[in-house]
């Protein structure tokens, strides 16, 4: 009986956290066997299968060749280490495995066997019962002994339903493609449960990593499923950080833009309202965590109940925090010295983008007297904010009412929500550039859309494709088969290597370095504006609801060449860089459009079907 047919048999649906999540239907989840792995004989004896990547499965133990008594020693794991044999002190939440196995009675076992308290607990969300026990690794090893040889292993691993021809990428950048490679593979990998989780340790959704799994997720595939399942759980099972809940509505947005669906808009509506936090606003126009203590009437009314230990909603900024109590009292965090106030700078930032958010809610739900409601609210909001939290010494935001502190996060969150006034642009954008990489994994979503919103390609590059030890290509080079979950233990010291908040590469390359982005919900057209840095080649598919969007771009000393070719049905507006101050020769091939000179691009409107443009630089 096949596993697909078995769950329709026993009519199972996942059980998350006491909520009946029964529109998730199991044929979405496919079970793989791989019985085939690369062999290595190592030089303590051992024989290493690796199965070349890393999966949320189990091993297929095949003992029927031993004799009743037997018993062999085997290893599963994530990380090698420098032997080349499975690191048995991986460290963090890295992780291993060590099982003796004897023959008794049973040929087949499967590893591991124990669940894991941790995630298998509290708000943690229950597999299909069918599934089994299932843990993230890529390598087993069996230990020396006169029975090795007799061994067969396999694995079993489960993903949601991907469609792994959906989307590519390729460039002249070897790092940038290997980072793209992980970030497509983690979305896949961590898809097993049918929602979005944030990493094996506890197996929860989270708003924040939800957003940032969604994005990467609508970049490689049309599988829009997994980001609403996601988002109806967290409607009713909120956690406790402050900026996630006003995550919401960017989900919501993100749903809506990428696949044209108004459903969970519409069904939430009233919900979202309560969830800009608006009932935590002050007099100043400001909200705030801590200038009130927080009403247990509205936390009640937003869902939210004590989500680890937490009555009430504590602000955050970034994770981990100063102090953190697995990292120490020592740890100095990840949030740039963040200095808490009662007004925090970052919480009013999401503050802002969700308002700006329900006034278009409120246009496509036809509630006109919240248009113009939420419509003033966002000049006012923009105003009270750059009021209190502009530096008039510096053009910097400060992290809040009572600080003098300018942190990076300050000041990226502002850029990216569009808060920052024009005439103090280039002083946050020269201060960004000095701090490097001075955040987490999570926030550096918002920091690269920040850079990408103001047109700083060309650095968002650097940012992308650096080696050292705050950049995704470090991720590679440490072994992880997954993106991590930190940029390294030493920032997060309980890390695991299978977190998808950690591979926004996918969204950042389609959406923002090739520029393939809806110009119409839906993507009924696209909109278009590449800004590929340094880089000669850059070559992407996306997959959107009408097809795939193709495009090709080649550049050297002379040319910047753009092969585009967009789905039947499709018109774009594509935005190409100028060279020479309008005076670019263009050869165009396809199109009868002439572009305009709009903004510092060539801006062509209404292209459709196959064109190329050269510029001669």
């Amino acid at each position: 009986m096949s596993y697909k047919f078995f769950c329709i048999q026993l009519g199972i649906i996942l059980s998350i956290s006491g909520f009946s999540q029964s529109k998730l239907d199991s044929l979405l989840i496919d079970k793989k066997v791989q019985s085939s792995a690369k062999k290595i004989n190592l030089p303590n004896g051992n024989i290493l299968y690796d199965f070349e990547k890393d999966f949320f499965g189990k091993l297929r133990v095949d003992i029927s060749m031993l004799s009743s008594g037997d018993t062999a020693v085997i290893y599963i794991g994530e990380k090698l280490d420098e032997s080349g044999k499975i690191d048995r002190k991986p460290g963090g939440n890295i992780r291993f495995y060590r099982y003796m196995v004897t023959k008794n009675t049973a040929d087949i076992l499967f590893l591991p066997n124990v669940p894991d308290k941790k995630n298998t607990s509290g708000n943690a969300i229950r597999l299909p019962i069918s599934m089994g026990i299932v843990a993230p690794f890529r390598y087993a090893e069996i230990e020396k002994s006169p029975y090795a040889g007799k061994i067969k292993l396999a694995r079993e691993y489960f993903h949601y339903r991907f469609n792994d021809q959906a989307s590519s990428f390729k460039s002249n950048d070897k790092a940038l493609n290997a980072i793209w490679d992980l970030c497509k593979h983690t979305i896949k990998a961590t898809s097993f449960m049918g929602l979005y989780i944030d990493g094996d340790r506890e197996r929860i959704p989270y708003e924040a990593d939800a957003l940032i799994n969604q994005l990467s997720h609508y970049a490689l595939d049309t599988e829009y499923s997994l980001a609403r399942n996601t988002f109806e759980h967290l409607m009713l099972h909120p956690t406790w950080p402050t900026e996630w809940h006003l995550q919401m509505h960017q989900i919501a947005w993100y749903d809506y833009l990428y696949s044209g669906n108004t459903a969970l808009i519409k069904k939430y509506y009233d919900l979202l309202k309560l969830k800009t936090l608006e009932a935590f606003e002050q007099p100043n126009g400001l909200i705030s965590t801590t200038a009130k203590p927080q009403r247990k009437s509205f936390l009640d009314s937003i869902n939210y109940i004590t989500f680890d230990r937490k009555e009430s909603l504590l602000d955050i900024t970034d994770w981990p925090q100063r102090g953190n109590k697995v990292a120490g009292p020592e740890y100095i965090g990840e949030s740039d010295n963040f200095v808490f106030c009662d007004y925090n700078s970052v919480i009013n930032a999401y503050y802002y983008q969700s308002i700006v958010l329900m006034k278009k809610f409120a246009e496509i739900t036809g509630h006109q007297d919240d248009v113009k409601y939420y419509d003033q609210k966002v000049k006012n909001l923009f105003q009270n904010y750059n009021n209190q939290f502009v530096d008039p010494s510096t053009g910097l935001m400060k992290d809040g009412d009572t600080t003098s502190h300018s942190s990076f996060h300050a000041n990226f969150f502002a850029l990216c929500f569009g808060l920052v006034m024009d005439e103090h642009k280039e002083k946050v954008k020269t201060f960004l550039k000095s701090k490097d990489m001075a955040c987490s994994v999570y926030a550096s979503q918002f920091f690269m859309d920040a850079l990408y919103n103001e047109g700083m390609g060309d650095y968002a590059l650097q940012m992308l494709t650096k080696k050292d030890e705050r950049g995704w290509y470090h991720m590679i080079e440490v072994g992880a088969g997954m993106t991590m979950e930190a940029w390294d233990l030493k920032f997060k010291p309980n890390l695991d290597w299978n977190h998808a908040w950690g591979a926004a590469p996918s969204n950042l390359i389609a959406f923002r370095l090739m520029g393939i982005q809806p110009g119409s919900p839906g993507f009924t057209s696209a909109l278009i504006k590449p800004e590929i840095g340094t880089l000669t080649l850059a070559e992407i598919r996306v997959p959107t609801a009408l097809g795939s969007i193709f495009e090709k771009i080649t550049q050297d000393e002379k040319n910047y060449q753009v092969d585009l070719e967009l789905p039947k049905g499709m018109k774009a507006q594509v935005e190409l860089p100028v060279f020479q101050k309008g005076i670019d020769s263009l050869q165009i091939a396809g199109t009868s459009i002439s572009p305009t000179l709009k903004n510092g691009k060539w801006v062509f409107e209404n292209i459709q079907g196959k064109i190329r443009v050269t510029l001669k630089k």
